[in-house]
């Protein structure tokens, strides 16, 4: 294992989840408190929408049909990706120290 691969498996998904996870606390604070549920929830899409491998588009339906679908495809992708952001942390974790007992 090569640090051009820790750095593109560990380092840089990490500096982008505490870039995204800062945005959205900016972002999601009413009053001066964060609202946890839509922090998580809305920290978790760009996590899980890609782990989903199926966008649900209905064909020869109205316009309804369409963006309630497109609306349960985002819900859906960010409760996966709620579930995927420790398992992309531990994965980070694992190839760091993986390098570090290695050498």
């Amino acid at each position: 294992m090569t640090i051009e691969d820790v750095i593109k498996k560990s380092i840089l998904p990490l500096a982008f989840m505490v870039f995204w996870f800062w945005m959205t606390k900016t972002i999601m604070k009413v009053s001066g408190q964060t609202d946890w549920f839509w922090w998580i929830f809305i920290a978790g899409l760009p996590f899980g929408t890609h782990k989903m491998r199926l966008i649900l588009i209905p064909r020869g339906m109205d316009t309804t049909a369409t963006l309630g679908l497109a609306a349960l495809s985002v819900i859906i992708g960010a409760l996966i990706g709620c579930i995927m952001i420790p398992v992309y942390v531990i994965r980070a974790v694992y190839v760091v120290l993986r390098y570090i007992i290695g050498k």
